[in-house]
């Protein structure tokens, strides 16, 4: 088990991920612990809709162990869309764990699609995500060195 943040390029309160379980060339497993200390928790729980960032930093996370293999820091990404999310429930309830596995479908020049599930109690989500990562992040935002 080892600390997703580590891999992902955020920090706290932004990181949604707490560990990474395994990880290896084709899919990423993560979970989370919920916890009142999140970011948009409510009362009632973390609202299921949060499932797309869940995802989204599980991708950054597998991303960021490849990348480290490589011996290169954490890149940032960014989340281009989602499609046939499937949301079974309103809420992860406090106290609950949640699993995170994303499964690389597609990747071409830093484009990537991702198919991706949560495991939570009796429910299963799932959505494909489509990410982009650039090369170079100066060249992305028109500054250059």
């Amino acid at each position: 088990m080892m600390d997703a943040a580590e891999f992902i390029p955020h920090q706290k309160p932004m990181v949604f991920v707490d560990h990474l379980l395994e990880a290896n060339d084709e899919f990423a497993v993560a979970e989370l612990q919920i916890t009142s200390e999140l970011m948009f928790c409510e009362a009632s729980g973390l609202p299921t809709w949060t499932s797309i960032e869940l995802m989204a930093q599980t991708i950054s996370a597998y991303a960021g162990h490849k990348g480290q293999g490589k011996g290169l820091p954490p890149k940032i990404g960014f989340l281009l869309g989602t499609r046939k999310m499937q949301l079974p429930c309103a809420y992860f309830a406090l106290g609950s764990t949640v699993r995170i596995r994303v499964e690389q479908s597609y990747l071409h020049e830093g484009l990537g699609q991702f198919s991706c599930q949560i495991e939570y109690q009796e429910h299963q989500f799932s959505a494909m995500l489509s990410v982009f990562e650039p090369e170079n992040m100066n060249d992305m935002i028109g500054m250059h060195a």
